[in-house]
């Protein structure tokens, strides 16, 4: 027997996350047999109930029973194999959609999409034979350590139990030992995939009978019954191509072919289309079920490149290019930063979350206008900076180790509050710097500002103000066109206190854009 080794890298076809799909995509490039349309044989005697009360843990199911199957010991390991790679990246990591294969023969009907109690129901996990709760099956079992934390916050607990009460599964952990472990000599298996997201969990059920149609399995649908509100019914799977068309025009035009209907057509047959009419300029063809990355009709068009042999097309220069650079912003941002060292001055980068306690109780303001999280997960971690000094002083106080004079500076974003509904959060950018040494004060403060204004182009004067981080009397407001730009002045002792600094400090901070001159500019940089 001959072996092809066939690798799939960085594919979105996940339809070919199995050797069953790779097989039928190869029937069709080497036109060695039309592809198989994957057709429900009829509906089978299970019937889902879903609980109202998994809606806000996990709300959809999906499932179908898959008859006939042979599977060998390397069939099942690609099964498994698919349902893994499809749970972690389709499925998001179990989050949006999580599959489940199980004993079909073995599950009496209706099958009940519940929740339970996780200290009082138990099953034997997948791998075990000892039974155990559902909380000490997520605390000991390897993939409860994993996907537990999906479910965890919530009272109670999603839960398949078939008609006789036997447990299948913990969604979306882990199965049973008993109905949950398929073997070789499975013919008949349920296939049952739940998640947060319909589109998405119908999808992925979609993908995996077809792939066992591929083994010469028989699907049959199943009834699922919603009963929040008025009770809703539902037969699954719903394997319907999707009808579409493409204009012969379209195709030649993006791939710069001169393609007949005749041969777009078959070109589009052996990529694994159905044609079903071609007339005029006009393809009419069916997608099959399992292409759920079919998002528009290029990827068609591409497909029908691939299957005409890419390397037989015709390479073109691009009409239109473009230069890359950088945005003003980022220029200007450089700019700063160089004059900034220049002046002796050190950049430094910290974060925008933070803590109200930083940007306002050390800083002697209130908090009122911060924007902060809805569900932090540190403490430190609650708010988003509106001004950059909290963040330097911050930074200060943890290096009291290094040797004085510290000059620092940053170039960063800052938000509030908006004003207008549409637009809630408003974002600016600043520049802020700080001296700290046993000299520092207003005059050095003011000479570096002055400096980094001349070397900007910019004119500012600076009007007699008060800040409750700032001394009075030796603080100012930093005006330009009659709009207040920033402020400069003498870090007030409290605030120094409250952040464990010893030494006296001036600041200033100002809102960017600033309107960069001429003289700002080297040539380098306006080329």
């Amino acid at each position: 027997m001959d072996n092809v080794s066939i690798e799939v890298k960085d594919s979105n076809r996940p339809d070919i996350w199995a050797v069953e799909g790779i097989a039928r995509v190869l029937r069709g490039q080497l036109r060695t047999g039309r592809t198989k349309e994957i057709k429900v044989a009829g509906r089978s005697n299970l019937k889902v109930i879903i609980d109202k009360r998994v809606r806000p843990i996990r709300p959809f199911i999906s499932t179908a029973i898959v008859k006939g199957l042979k599977p060998t010991q390397e069939a099942l390991k690609g099964w498994i194999g698919l349902q893994e790679k499809l749970d972690q990246t389709y499925g998001r990591k179990r989050k949006k959609a999580s599959i489940g294969f199980y004993q079909a023969d073995q599950i009496a009907s209706p099958l009940s999409y519940t929740v339970a109690d996780p200290d009082k129901v138990k099953f034997a996990p997948l791998g075990s034979d000892t039974k155990s709760t559902l909380r000490e099956i997520v605390a000991s079992h390897p993939k409860g350590s994993e996907y537990g934390g999906i479910i965890y916050g919530f009272h109670e607990w999603p839960i398949l139990i078939d008609g006789d009460g036997n447990v299948l599964s913990l969604p979306p952990v882990i199965n049973s030992n008993d109905l949950g472990r398929i073997t070789t000599d499975t013919s008949s298996i349920l296939v049952e995939v739940t998640g947060t997201n319909a589109e998405t969990v119908h999808n992925t059920l979609k993908i995996v009978v077809s792939t066992l149609a591929e083994r010469g399995g028989r699907i049959y649908s199943c009834l699922e019954t919603y009963t929040q509100g008025t009770p809703r019914r539902v037969v699954s799977p719903d394997l319907t191509s999707t009808p579409t068309k493409l204009a012969l025009s379209y195709i030649n035009r993006l791939l710069g072919t001169s393609l007949g209907l005749r041969e777009a057509s078959r070109l589009a047959e052996k990529a694994g289309y159905r044609v079903r009419n071609a007339s005029g300029d006009t393809l009419r063809l069916e997608i099959p079920c399992y292409r759920t990355d079919i998002m528009h009709p290029v990827d068609i068009i591409e497909d029908i490149a691939i299957a005409s042999d890419l390397n037989k097309l015709q390479p073109e220069w691009p009409r239109v290019w473009t230069m890359g650079d950088l945005s003003k912003q980022t220029v200007d941002t450089e700019i700063l930063g160089e004059i900034m060292i220049g002046l002796g001055f050190q950049e430094i980068l910290t974060y925008v979350l933070t803590s109200p306690d930083i940007v306002a109780t050390k800083m002697q303001m209130r908090n009122e206008n911060l924007v902060t999280l809805a569900n932090p997960k540190m403490s430190t971690h609650k708010a988003l900076r509106n001004w950059l000094l909290p963040s330097l002083l911050e930074f200060l106080s943890r290096n009291t180790h290094v040797d004085y004079p510290q000059k620092v500076f940053e170039i960063g974003s800052a938000l509030n509050k908006g004003e207008d509904p549409s637009q809630p959060v408003r974002e600016d950018r600043k520049i802020a710097a700080v001296t700290i040494h046993a000299q520092a004060g207003f005059t050095e403060m003011r000479s570096s500002l002055d400096a980094l204004m001349k070397n900007v182009g910019h004119d500012f004067e600076v009007k007699t103000g008060e800040h409750p981080s700032f001394l009075t009397g030796r603080c100012g407001a930093l005006m330009s066109d009659g709009r207040e730009v920033g402020i400069i002045g003498e870090i007030n002792p409290r605030v120094l206190q409250a952040f464990g600094l010893n030494l006296p400090a001036a600041a200033f901070e100002l809102q960017m854009p600033l309107e960069l001159g001429i003289a700002a500019r080297s040539p380098d940089l306006e080329a």
